[in-house]
C-alpha cells in the first residue's frame, strides 16, 4: 500500500494532439492533459482516468504544490502557504538569500522530503520576482525526484 498518493500534475504544456475524436494537449510522454491551459494541468492515464502518483513522485508533486500556495490563500487556515507577498515578491534586489531560504524551508518541511539535492533560484530585478527551477528533492523512499 502506498504511503503518499496524489493526482498527477503536468508542469508544462508540450503540444496539441488532434484526432477524429477531438483535440487534446499532451505532455512530453504522450499523455493527454485534462485542461488546455499552459501549466499545472491534471493528466489522464492510458485508460482516460485521472493519473495518480504514489510515494516518491507524490512527495515531489506535494513539494511543488506547496511552493505555488500563497500564504493566506486558504480561507480555513490563512497561516499556511509561502509568504510570497509578505517576504519575497516586490522587494528590492537585496533579498535573494532570504527568498531562497524561504523556498528551501517550504520544500524541506514537506512530509516525505528528507533532503534537497539541488535548486536554482534566479532573481529578476526588473519585475522583482524569483524563478525557482531544477529542484531535486530526496525522499524517504531513497529516491530523488524533480519538483
Amino acid at each position: 500500500m502506498a504511503t503518499f498518493v496524489g493526482l498527477g500534475i503536468t508542469p508544462e504544456r508540450r503540444e496539441i494532439f488532434a484526432t477524429e475524436a477531438g483535440a487534446a494537449v499532451i505532455d512530453e510522454r504522450g499523455r493527454p492533459i485534462l485542461a488546455s491551459s499552459a501549466n499545472n494541468d491534471l493528466t489522464l492515464d492510458e485508460t482516460g482516468n485521472l493519473r495518480m502518483v504514489y510515494d516518491a513522485e507524490a512527495v515531489g508533486e506535494h513539494a511543488r504544490q506547496r511552493l505555488q500556495f500563497f500564504k493566506g490563500e486558504w480561507f480555513l487556515d490563512p497561516r499556511i502557504g509561502v509568504p510570497w507577498f509578505e517576504q519575497v515578491l516586490g522587494f528590492s534586489g537585496s533579498r535573494p538569500q532570504v527568498s531562497e531560504a524561504i523556498v528551501k524551508r517550504e520544500i524541506l518541511q514537506t512530509p516525505g522530503v528528507t533532503g534537497l539535492s539541488g535548486i536554482e533560484t534566479t532573481f529578476d530585478r526588473l519585475v522583482r520576482g524569483i524563478r525557482v527551477s531544477n529542484v531535486l528533492v530526496e525522499t524517504q523512499f531513497d529516491e530523488t525526484v524533480e519538483v
